[in-house]
């Protein structure tokens, strides 16, 4: 656990980064305006400071100098609602962590927190209500849980993502099979690189290979402009193909060869190019079943499934509704500016009830909902 001081003078977003790291474990004071700003740094000594660019009678860059010319060790995070390029610039130069430009994400603010964090010395990093691994692994993924089907999941995740093997991912709708490949892409050497996500039910057959591979000007009615497929686009990055049980069977064949030889051919071209890219694939289909029925090609199946995972639908985790129900609360009621901080014991008692057929994703838009319509707390 860790003090942090929070300097905002926007009282919506002070409230719900409180709510958050205090949720994490951590002591927070938070402050509207530089002096109080300034006594506070004096008095609790903070290992992090959340601080905005402009503050009344003073700013963040006032607060980072003065930290930085009294000796202290405080990591700082500068925030703005109106950043430019300068000042960002300027922040890292001054010896600012980061600067953000708001809103900011419930994840993005805490990845950003626990990284700060994890460079100042005699911080614990236990997190509560969680063993402490699986909260790191929460905090680095952005997947939450508390069951042991979802610690299993982020403990597999880590240890295939320093892999460069195929992985293909299944689940039910809903269930956050994109969010498993971007935790993948996030734990791997290829993390400093390009995550692209494509749904292959989302384009006709020959609009999903221009996608892919790339086309070259004039090769059909439309094609304007050379274009770089995804594929290429995303070189010693990672590619994400949700819905793959959808894609045609001649595009498999397509899909297959890439997969075996790392070759690229964009549509109307001649030439062939080399790609690295490692590819996380998706499906809410059992691939079994469609390569009986003749729908899906075996050999790609077996191309795709080197490391198979499968994300648990919400019903079989109930334990996991009620971290993902406070998670959602914050994240929306940050979102609209609204003082939302809780949900009743009746109301969670219905939220862990209920089977959701719609998983994570039904959830998240019942919370949504919820605060939208609330009238009070």
């Amino acid at each position: 656990m860790a003090r942090i001081l929070i300097a905002d003078g926007e009282e919506s977003f002070v409230r719900n980064a409180a709510a958050t790291l205090h949720l994490r474990g951590h002591e927070v004071v938070s402050c509207r305006n530089f002096a109080e700003a300034t006594r506070a740094i004096e008095s609790s000594m903070p290992q992090l400071v959340l601080a905005d660019l402009r503050l009344e009678g003073g700013g963040g860059f006032e607060l980072l100098d003065r930290i930085k010319r009294d000796g202290r060790d405080s990591v700082v995070i500068l925030t703005t609602n109106l950043g430019s390029i300068e000042s960002a610039v300027e922040a890292i130069q001054r010896g600012a962590l980061n600067y953000l430009r708001k809103p900011i994400s419930t994840n993005e603010m805490v990845s950003l927190v626990e990284e700060g964090l994890s460079k100042v010395s005699g911080v614990a990093q236990t997190q509560v209500n969680l063993p402490s691994e699986s909260s790191d692994l929460s905090l680095l993924t952005g997947i939450l849980g508390n069951s042991r089907m979802m610690d299993d999941l982020l403990r597999l995740i880590e240890k295939v993502a320093v892999t460069e093997s195929s992985v293909l991912v299944t689940g039910e709708t809903g269930v956050g099979k994109e969010l498993v490949g971007r935790a993948i892409h996030r734990l791997s050497r290829r993390s400093d690189r390009v995550f692209c996500a494509v749904n292959s039910a989302a384009f006709p057959e020959a609009l999903l290979e221009s996608e892919l591979f790339g086309h070259r000007r004039g090769s059909f009615t439309g094609a304007t402009n050379n274009k770089k497929g995804l594929f290429e686009f995303a070189h010693e990055g990672t590619v994400f193909l949700d819905e793959v049980a959808e894609m045609p069977l001649s595009m498999q064949v397509k899909l297959l060869r890439f997969l075996q030889t790392g070759e690229v051919r964009p549509v109307g071209d001649d030439a062939t190019r080399f790609v690295d890219v490692r590819l996380v694939a998706a499906t809410n289909k059992i691939l079994e079943q469609e390569v009986t029925r003749g729908s899906f090609r075996e050999d790609l199946y077996y191309r795709l499934a080197v490391i198979p995972m499968h994300v648990p639908p919400l019903r079989e985790r109930p334990e996991d509704i009620r971290s993902l129900s406070e998670h959602f609360l914050l994240k929306f009621a940050e979102r609209a500016g609204k003082q939302v901080t809780e949900i009743t014991g009746d109301a969670m008692d219905l939220l862990v009830g209920y089977a959701w057929p719609g998983n994570v994703r039904q959830l998240e838009n019942s919370i949504e909902r919820g605060v939208a319509l609330c009238q009070g707390t």
